[in-house]
C-alpha cells in the first residue's frame, strides 16, 4: 500500500527521505514539503512552523503547483531566464536582507534552506505567476459599468487617503485590481476541477505527528 513506500534514499541504513504524497504520476517526499515551509517562512521573516496542520496547508499549496506545472510543461512554458533571476535574487535580498549580503547568508544558514534551492523556488515562484496570467487572462472581461460601481461604492473605502481626482484616473488601477480578482477565480475553479479528476494520494503517517 502506498502508505507503506518509501523511497529508497539511504545512507548507512538510515532513511532521509520518505514519500509525503502522490497525484497522478507525480510524488512528493518529505523533504521537498519540510524545504516548501522553510522557505516560505525565510521569504516571509518568520520562524519555520512544521505541525502537522502546517504540513497539511503546505502539502495542499505544492499540489497545486504541482498541477500548474504540469500544465506549464504540456504548454511548454518557458523558464526564467539567468538575468531575470539574478533581478529576482537581488530584489528579495533588498527587500527582505536591507541589501546586506551577510546577513542574507545568516538567514539561508539559519533556515537550513540553500541558495540554489532558494533560486529554484524563485525560479518557479516566476514561472507560475507569469504563466497564470498567460493562461487566465486572456479570457478576462470586465464590463465598464462594473469598473464604474468599484468606483463609486467601494474605491473610496479601498483607496482611501489616496482617492485619485477623477474616474478617468482611477480607472487603469480599478481595471487591473478587478482582472486580477477575475484571474484568480479562475485558477481556484480550474484549480478545483484538475485536482478533483487527478488521483491524489496522502501518507498519513507523514502528517499525523509533525517531525520524525
Amino acid at each position: 500500500m502506498i502508505q507503506a513506500l518509501l523511497l529508497l534514499l539511504l545512507t548507512g541504513g538510515e532513511i532521509l527521505d520518505r514519500l509525503a504524497l502522490s497525484l497522478g504520476d507525480e510524488i512528493i517526499t518529505e523533504q521537498q514539503l519540510l524545504l516548501h515551509l522553510r522557505t516560505a517562512a525565510l521569504l516571509n521573516g518568520e520562524p519555520s512552523k512544521e505541525t502537522p496542520a502546517d504540513r497539511r496547508r503546505a502539502a495542499q499549496k505544492l499540489i497545486e503547483l504541482a498541477l500548474i506545472r504540469i500544465e506549464m510543461q504540456t504548454n511548454r512554458y518557458p523558464l526564467p531566464d539567468d538575468a531575470q533571476m539574478k533581478a529576482a535574487l537581488e530584489a528579495i535580498k533588498k527587500q527582505r536582507f536591507g541589501g546586506d549580503d551577510a546577513t542574507y547568508k545568516r538567514a539561508l544558514a539559519q533556515s537550513k534552506v540553500g541558495e540554489a534551492e532558494l533560486l529554484d523556488s524563485l525560479k518557479w515562484q516566476l514561472a507560475i505567476l507569469s504563466f497564470i496570467d498567460f493562461r487566465f487572462r486572456p479570457g478576462v472581461q470586465i464590463p465598464e459599468e462594473e469598473i464604474r460601481d468599484y468606483f463609486q461604492y467601494d474605491y473610496p473605502k479601498e483607496f482611501a487617503g489616496r482617492i485619485k481626482e477623477s474616474y478617468n484616473q482611477a480607472r487603469p488601477e480599478i481595471l487591473e485590481l478587478l482582472t486580477q480578482q477575475r484571474i484568480d477565480n479562475l485558477l481556484d475553479r480550474w484549480l478545483n476541477q484538475t485536482e478533483a479528476a487527478t488521483r491524489v494520494r496522502w501518507v498519513e503517517a507523514v502528517f499525523a505527528g509533525g517531525q520524525r
